[in-house]
This record gives C-alpha cells, sequence and structure tokens, in this order.
C-alpha cells in the first residue's frame, strides 16, 4: 500500500476509535475495537475490520450500519476532507482477536470461558 494510503488508514484508524470509544453514548459501540482501515485507491470507500466481545458480533454491526451518518459526521469534524468515504464494515477474522478481546474487555464471571 503506498504511503499515502497507509497514512489516510492510520488517521481514519484513529479517528474511528475515538469517536467509538469517548464520543459516543451508545454502549454497543463502545465494545467495539477498530483493528484496521483499508482504504480503496482512490479514497471514495474504507472498510473498516473491526473487533468485539464473542457473541456480539452481529449486533455490533447492526449498531455500526444504524449509526453510520453519526460516525461520518463526527469524522467530517475531526478530519478536514474534500468528501468524506463510505464505511463499509466487516469483522476481523484474525486469530489472535479473542485473546487481545480479553485483555481489552475482560470476562465480567458471568460469560463462560474454555481457558
Amino acid at each position: 500500500m503506498p504511503y499515502r494510503l497507509q497514512k489516510f488508514a492510520r488517521t481514519l484508524q484513529q479517528a474511528l476509535g475515538e469517536i467509538l470509544g469517548r464520543e459516543s453514548l451508545d454502549p454497543g459501540l463502545q465494545q467495539v475495537t477498530v483493528l484496521r482501515v483499508q482504504p480503496a485507491a482512490d479514497l471514495k470507500r474504507a472498510t473498516v475490520f473491526i473487533a468485539c466481545p464473542a457473541g456480539a458480533e452481529e449486533a455490533a454491526l447492526a449498531h455500526l450500519a444504524s449509526a453510520a451518518g453519526f460516525i461520518k459526521k463526527q469524522l467530517g469534524r475531526k478530519m478536514i476532507l474534500r468528501f468524506m468515504p463510505e464505511l463499509d464494515f466487516a469483522l476481523d477474522k484474525a486469530p489472535d482477536i479473542e485473546r487481545a478481546l480479553d485483555r481489552l474487555h475482560p470476562p465480567t464471571g458471568h460469560e463462560k470461558t474454555d481457558r
């Protein structure tokens, strides 16, 4: 990936993390972790790869889809662009995600774990 796209992806990932983690009042969005962003070459679309606690994947994607307008509006305030890219949210299926999420969001004791 060219440097320009890498820089844009890092900036977009950081801004999305701040919006979802701090600025959103929806607890369903606060549990979402933005792992990486893959922008298209023309910067008109970007795929946002997310992770969330086990069992909450479908709910998280539904929350993100319903909050897309809010997210784009907040991104517009943080990033100065000619146009804001359309965001596609997808689950990242990397093998270490569950362990990383357990460190970020430790089990509350109500979930059953196989460790």
